[in-house]
């Protein structure tokens, strides 16, 4: 009966209620955390209610005192533990609480541990705590995750409560009302600080993200309309240059820019675009009259070697350059005091197309006290590595342009096509990875990806583009290109399809729009993060039980309906396991009799070849199909990627 009142009683009433609030709490908040450093949190919320309950029952000191030494080893592995450098010193200070915990529980049993006085041991508890500060004090300057942010706000008043719910139990005893039913209610307020805590700051970083990435989205969507405005108008490099050139200048908000073209032969950049006031960050040649007209004429049309200066250093390291303050930079030359001739901020990025320079793009502040962002460096790169994209796609159109006279807008779109596709498919330890793409005459629609974002994780992409020809061509480029942006994230694979979809809705046609499937692999254990938008269901072959397990959706395509939600599906994949992704047209094709090929068919050629590798089984299932169509036009491209788990 004894024993039910104190299950009853108020305190242990409090610590339920806390506890029941904290862990549902913090397990919300673990949804959102992809660095897992909330669930040390979920642990310490059910030893804090564990310690309550023993102290509610038990109300002996001994029993009390180990039971705190037991949570405040806990909370110290969970306050240093994201602090890795100091993680040797956490694991003694936890040997050091385990050793005092059994000389506590021994002591009276073993007459050589008097002297261990109780005044002694609950010292240490004070000890535990001044160590817990010391570790953290000295890792505090850290803060480049959420949870560093978090724990530097909490740990000072976490440990002063702490100490004083020590101290207090010490002075006015454990058994007393007001420190059972005050005190120790009380002692859970930081945890709550820290899971309200956690929530605003997953939420502020939320909230940055998309805000980012909606800016960037606009300021991409901005460049290839500005660059593809002047592609409907004109066949002469020079315009796209130019129009690439203001395109980045405006979206940075530059003072001057210029796009130099690289000369490989010579290794000679040459002056080919330029837009606003750009001073000469390179020593003006002798004899040069310090006149503006006279530099701004000299300067577009220059033409110097890669070693001569931080231009050319740009090029030949294939580096990106960014000097927040150019007078602090020896490399920038100051040419004179003028105000025509300063120079305050500078950024130089190489323009990339396949591992070759084409070119730099460079900018510079001159105003006083005006300076790039660390933002405008990072939009720049992004910016300059897309708008390379445009004008790989301009130039090789006019090499087509300039060997058939004209090309045929579908034949444009299949080049832009073939180009963004992944010249060699990558094969990995534990995933084995095979496809192809049969396009069909007129259509430029399917695409499918392989973005490695961490050396554990790899994101799969396919999708089929809705209309023909350069439209359907430039949104593929432009969902290719904010999905090399933003996939490498640590949001999940819906969020990823949430983004695309607002970045693309409403800056194309209602008639032009794209099914999408995302999966995101760790190729360390297997699990696979599945996400979808309007595509065909993904099939997975289960080695186990030797059959095929279809996996769907239902979600609207990319560029409906800008607010659209998208879902995500977690999934095991075990040794052996294989995944098709696969476009309608593959399904779809038909004989001459009329009859689709279907998922069954391709159901079963999977199971029949199971033991072959990747790229085996999907040349079975190209064979299997141009036989099965044999001379019939198709008119649709046919394309899959399957993948096998080799854990």
């Amino acid at each position: 009966m004894a024993f039910l009142q104190q299950i009853v009683s108020l305190p242990f009433i409090i610590s339920f209620f806390f506890f029941a609030l904290l862990v549902p709490f913090f397990i919300y908040i673990r949804t959102k955390d992809t660095e897992g450093n909330t669930s040390g949190f979920i642990v310490l919320s059910v030893f804090l209610f564990i310690k309550s309950v023993i102290s509610t029952i038990f109300t002996d000191r001994l029993v009390w005192t180990v039971a705190l030494i037991a949570f405040f080893a806990v909370t110290a592995c969970v306050f240093i533990l994201p602090y890795k450098k100091r993680r040797v010193w956490l694991y003694l200070l936890i040997v050091l609480n385990i050793i005092v915990s059994a000389v506590l529980i021994i002591q009276p049993m073993v007459k050589a541990l008097e002297f261990f006085t109780q005044p002694i041991l609950y010292a240490f508890l004070v000890i535990d705590l001044a160590a817990i500060a010391v570790l953290w004090f000295f890792n505090k300057k850290y803060s480049e995750t959420i949870t560093h942010v978090v724990l530097n706000a909490i740990i000072p008043w976490a440990l002063a409560s702490m100490l004083l719910y020590t101290v207090l139990g010490l002075l006015i005893g454990i058994t007393a009302d007001i420190y059972t039913r005050f005190i120790t209610p009380l002692s859970y307020w930081w945890l709550v600080y820290a899971a309200l805590r956690f929530l605003r700051e997953h939420d502020a970083e939320m909230v940055a993200a998309t805000n980012y990435y909606e800016e960037t989205f606009d300021s991409l969507y901005n460049l290839f309309m500005k660059t593809g405005t002047v592609l409907k108008d004109s066949f002469e490099a020079g315009d796209i240059l130019r129009s690439l050139n203001e395109a980045i200048h405006e979206e940075i908000h530059a003072d001057g820019s210029m796009i130099f073209m690289v000369d490989e032969f010579d290794e000679q950049l040459s002056a080919k675009a330029y837009t606003g006031n750009y001073p000469p960050p390179i020593a003006l040649p002798e004899g040069l009259p310090k006149k503006e007209n006279r530099i701004v004429s000299w300067m577009k049309h220059i033409q110097f070697d890669y070693s001569s200066n931080i231009l050319g250093e740009c090029a030949k390291s294939i580096k990106n350059i960014y000097i927040p303050d150019a007078s602090l930079d020896s490399r920038i030359v100051q040419n004179g005091d003028e105000d025509f001739l300063r120079i305050t901020s500078f950024i130089a990025v190489p323009l990339m197309v396949e591992d070759k320079v084409m070119g730099v793009y460079t900018a510079v502040k001159t105003q006083p006290g005006t300076f790039f962002s660390e933002n405008d460096f990072d939009r720049t790169k992004i910016l300059a590595n897309f708008g390379t994209i445009s004008l790989s796609n301009f130039l090789r159109f006019l090499e087509v342009k300039e060997r058939s006279n004209i090309q045929q807008s579908a034949d444009t779109a299949a080049q832009i096509q073939k180009a963004m596709l992944p010249k060699k498919l990558p094969q990995y330890k534990t995933l084995q990875l095979g496809a192809f793409l049969q396009p069909s005459v007129g259509v430029s629609g399917d695409y499918y990806d392989v973005i490695q974002t961490r050396k554990d994780r790899v994101v799969i992409v396919i999708g089929d583009i809705a209309g023909k020809g350069i439209v359907a061509a430039t949104l593929l480029v432009m969902i290719r290109a904010l999905l090399h942006l933003i996939c490498n994230t640590p949001r999940d694979m819906a969020t990823v399809l949430d983004w695309v979809n607002r970045g693309i809705t409403g800056k194309i046609d209602f008639d032009h729009f794209a099914t999408l499937s995302l999966l995101a692999v760790n190729l360390e254990t297997g699990e696979t993060e599945y996400a979808n938008a309007g595509h065909q269901p993904m099939l997975i072959y289960r080695r186990a039980t030797n059959s095929i397990e279809t996996v769907e959706i239902q979600s609207l395509p990319i560029g409906v309906e800008k607010n659209t939600e998208y879902a995500r599906k977690m999934i095991k994949l075990n040794n052996g396991d294989m995944v098709a992704l696969y476009t309608d047209g593959l399904i779809e094709c038909m004989n001459e009799q009329g009859k689709q090929f279907g998922r069954k068919a391709l159901s079963n050629i999977i199971i029949a070849n199971k033991d072959l590798a990747a790229k085996e089984i999907v040349n079975k299932i190209k064979s299997e199909v141009s036989t099965f169509i044999g001379t019939v036009r198709q008119h649709d491209d046919q394309t899959i990627l399957l993948f096998k788990i080799n854990l």
